[in-house]
C-alpha cells in the first residue's frame, strides 16, 4: 500500500477521533522527514493494537471497588 495522504489522515481524524488532532499535527505525519507513518497498513495496525490493548476493568462503578485513598 502507499503512504497515507493528508486528506486520508484528516478524514480518519474526523471519522474516528472527532477532529481531536490539529491539522498541523496531521501534516507532520505525512511529511517525508517525520518518518513515523510509513504506510496506511502501519496506521491501521497501530490503531488495532491500541484498540485491542487490555485496559482492565474501566467502569463507572470502579469507585465501589473498595479501594480508598487513605
Amino acid at each position: 500500500m502507499t503512504r497515507p495522504t493528508f486528506a486520508t489522515l484528516r478524514a480518519m481524524n474526523a471519522e474516528f477521533f472527532g477532529g481531536r488532532w490539529d491539522d498541523k499535527d496531521l501534516e507532520q505525519l505525512v511529511a517525508p522527514t517525520f518518518g513515523v507513518v510509513s504506510s496506511f497498513e502501519k496506521v491501521i495496525l497501530d490503531l488495532q493494537r491500541i484498540v485491542n490493548k487490555d485496559l482492565g476493568q474501566v467502569t463507572p462503578d470502579d469507585h465501589n471497588s473498595g479501594l480508598t485513598n487513605d
